[in-house]
């Protein structure tokens, strides 16, 4: 019965998914951001699809892989779905993923090729095109080294290789591959190729994310080979697919915090629910050595450790997941570990727990948080809270770790990599929603162009590190120096773009003002060499210079020309009574 389910559960989640890439197919170009959430969006629901499938597949008694895609590998088959039904299903999931890459890049055309080890060769699973070759050796060193690494293939390059993976044809030298690996259980497992005619016509973003894509995979897959190495009921099973199939990348990390909570409350009979996780440092990526946790979620019964407080990790029980990587329990935890405390040492004692289960957070492989169940009482934990514990333990620091993994792939493809600025296409859309939220709200904006004085001489003089260093210094005074609503972008080499969100540019000439002065007074210091830098900028106002983003940007650009022809140094706002016809 519980196939039958799962089946109608893949058929409306396939559905979904195939309205979801017909949207993607006929919206306009000229609206980026929708395009751009519905990559996202048919992203996670491969990610949704995989889980569903292997549930359907997990309920089901042994079979040969080779049934269904022709290799060696053990797979289960269905008492209620017949073969030819899990292989349609096989089929369509192959399919799904290359209809993913395809609607990244529209002239891009991929493969998915799976591990037979008996025969050691890739197989080919499913490809948009008949180009691809129907296996391929595992044994070429050459290849092993562009899917570990994830390196790009171009067709020049190597072409023996590049005749290994595609079928003899003419080629015109400017092709190159995309390897995402498929990884399971440390080993390759398969991957991911995808082709492209020419190098030139894929962006760094959709690189980026191709890339990602079988690693996606792997994490689903991965997670569901946790539910299997326990022994759990139908229901707890349930529980996790469905949490992790709603799992939005995209929302605020308590998001995911909070749904965990609910399957725990769920699961479990406890008093106290308390997540803590390593309390972080300005670099988003990288947690302090001082060993401090940080409470982010807690449920059951109030004390004074709440959401946001901060504790010790070493020598208090709820750090002591976090400092040993592995799980604890016991009836009455002051007799287990008695010069421990529960917090801190400064506690007021109050709430006296004794029955603790604790298990760590793990993600890339370390110990970054815990979470703790109490009990007031000495009732035990049992062994099957245990293994349910630590199977919430390891899904949740991975869907954290996917979380983060997101997060870097959304920087990298809206952010410029030197600066940490908005990068030049993100500035572009998100200035198309400033026009429109301030005709809807009625308000004004004002656009600054600014551009560094004499750079050149900066790079040819000093080396491009220093520039560099120059350009990431500038690009800090200017976030410094505006409101956290406003928008700062690298708008090319030296140039740099700002939006200030409802107010004027006269109003805005201070702010202008100060970022100039301070560039200015600063004292440019790098291994030992000092120098001195200014910039010019021109500003333009919305609406009463113009409604359109083009032509603001090119008016204010017009005006720090004007700004550089005497001299630099300084802002100059666009005079209204020169605009004609704009």
């Amino acid at each position: 019965m519980s196939s039958i389910i799962n089946l109608r559960s893949f058929t409306k989640v396939l559905t979904v998914f195939c309205l979801v890439v017909f949207a993607y197919i006929v919206i306009p170009q000229n609206f980026p951001q929708i395009s751009e959430i519905l990559k996202y969006i048919i992203i996670i629901s491969i990610i949704i699809i995989l889980m569903i499938y292997n549930q359907i597949l997990s309920s089901n008694t042994s079979s040969n892989l080779n049934d269904i895609i022709g290799s060696n590998l053990s797979y289960p088959t269905s008492k209620v779905i017949n073969h030819d039904n899990i292989k349609d299903l096989y089929k369509n999931l192959t399919s799904l993923i290359v209809s993913t890459a395809k609607s990244l890049n529209s002239n891009c055309k991929s493969a998915i090729f799976i591990i037979d080890p008996i025969n050691h060769l890739f197989v080919l699973q499913s490809g948009e095109t008949n180009e691809f070759s129907d296996s391929i050796s595992t044994s070429n060193p050459k290849l092993k080294k562009y899917i570990n690494k994830n390196k790009k293939l171009h067709q020049k390059d190597h072409p023996n290789l590049w005749d290994e993976l595609f079928y003899n044809q003419s080629w015109r030298g400017s092709e190159c591959a995309i390897f995402s690996p498929i990884i399971l259980q440390n080993s390759i497992a398969g991957f991911i190729l995808s082709r492209i005619d020419h190098f030139t016509e894929a962006t760094d973003k959709e690189i980026n994310i191709l890339n990602q894509l079988g690693e996606f995979v792997s994490f689903s897959l991965k997670n569901l080979g946790h539910l299997e190495k326990h022994i759990l009921g139908e229901d707890s099973k349930s529980l996790i697919l469905d949490i992790l199939s709603n799992l939005d990348f995209k929302s605020e990390t308590q998001n995911i915090f909070n749904k965990f909570k609910y399957l725990i409350l769920t699961l479990f009979d406890y008093d106290r629910l308390t997540i803590s996780m390593r309390k972080e440092t300005e670099n988003r990526r990288e947690y302090d050595k001082g060993l401090n946790l940080m409470i982010l979620l807690t449920d059951g019964e109030k004390d004074e450790f709440v959401q946001g407080v901060d504790f010790p990790t070493n020598g208090s029980i709820h750090g002591l997941p976090v400092v040993n990587g592995v799980s604890i329990q016991s009836v009455n935890w002051q007799e287990t570990y008695p010069n421990m405390v529960r917090f801190k040492s400064s506690e007021s004692g109050d709430q006296f727990f004794k029955s603790i289960l604790g298990t760590p957070i793990i993600i890339d492989n370390e110990s970054k948080g815990s979470i703790m169940l109490e009990r007031r009482d000495s009732r035990r934990f049992t062994s099957f809270d245990l293994k349910n514990l630590e199977l919430i333990g390891q899904v949740l620091g991975s869907s954290l770790h996917w979380k983060y993994e997101y997060e870097k792939i959304h920087i990298n493809a809206t952010h410029d990599g030197l600066s940490g600025l908005l990068n030049h296409q993100t500035f572009k859309e998100r200035f198309r929603d400033e026009i429109q939220r301030a005709e809807r709200f009625q308000q004004k904006m004002a656009i600054m162009i600014f551009d560094l004085d004499k750079f050149k001489k900066v790079n040819d003089t000093l080396g491009h590190q220093y520039g560099d260093y120059v350009i990431q210094t500038v690009a800090k005074i200017m976030e410094d120096n505006v409101r956290a609503v406003d928008v700062v972008a690298r708008y090319g080499g030296e140039e740099f773009a700002i939006i200030l969100i409802n107010t004027t540019a006269i109003m805005s000439n201070v702010v202008a003002q100060r970022i100039v002065s301070n560039i200015a007074d600063y004292n440019f210091s790098m291994d030992g060499i000092e120098t001195k830098i200014t910039i010019s900028g021109g500003m333009s106002e919305y609406p009463s210079h113009s409604q359109g983003m083009k032509p603001l940007i090119e008016l204010a650009d017009q005006a720090m020309y004007a700004t550089k022809q005497i001299g630099g140094n300084g802002i100059t706002i666009h005079n209204e009574n020169d605009v004609k016809d704009v």
